[in-house]
């Protein structure tokens, strides 16, 4: 028997986001549970709060962090530690937003653009940012797509309570795109008991559901 047979390796099972989005809305938006619908396992409609990023890098695309700390037990004559409990575990969403709008301005500022106006004779657009700031809370769905036809799955992981947590620099030069760099953290809901949502589906899923090895 070789080392390929044991391995049991399965190429078909090597995912890509080939496209993909991150939609936001306020914490008062209905959670989402479920990314696909029907016998042919097409994508939901979201309710209407959810809006759009829009386009971000395609280099940096939808990056997810993890930051987990431990607390270590040490023994005598032990060389290493004979106990470690987590005592903090922090998923973040980074996305680099190329979309000059409302909604990206409004997360990067942190502050309620709802209220702004174009001006009425040169539709300029102007605001003030906060001298005290506060937390802004959002829900978060960021949605990819792999694959494509019958073989198309989707994944996606939902955030129900999330905030914007770093503020990177944004560059104003002439050889790149103005962008807004997006840091979220996730943060668990108290209604619903849990920080971050994963799902897989599309219609592409149902054959590879044994392989997953999430068979019946």
């Amino acid at each position: 028997m070789s080392i390929a047979t044991l391995a049991a390796r399965q190429s078909k099972l090597i995912r890509k986001a080939l496209d993909a989005v991150v939609f936001a809305a306020p914490t008062s938006a209905a959670a989402v549970t479920a990314i696909t619908t029907g016998a042919g396992a097409a994508l939901v409609t979201l309710p209407t709060e959810y809006h759009s990023l829009g386009h971000h890098t395609e280099d940096d695309g939808v990056n997810w962090t993890r930051e987990v700390d431990t607390a270590d037990v040490r023994s005598h004559g032990s060389a290493e530690p004979t106990r470690r409990d987590i005592t903090s575990d922090v998923t973040g969403l980074v996305v680099l937003a190329q979309e000059t709008k409302l909604q990206t301005m409004e997360m990067f500022h942190n502050i309620d653009l709802s209220t702004v106006t174009p001006d009425a004779t040169t539709s300029e657009i102007a605001f003030n940012r906060s001298s005290q700031p506060a937390t802004r809370y959002y829900r978060l769905l960021a949605l990819a797509q792999d694959g494509a036809g019958t073989d198309t799955i989707y994944f996606a992981r939902f955030c129900p309570r999330a905030s914007i947590t770093e503020f990177a620099d944004q560059p104003w030069t002439k050889g790149d795109e103005i962008r807004w760099p997006l840091t979220f953290t996730a943060y668990v809901d108290d209604d619903l008991g849990y920080s971050i949502r994963e799902m897989w589906g599309g219609p592409g899923i149902a054959a590879l559901v044994d392989d997953m090895g999430f068979g019946a």
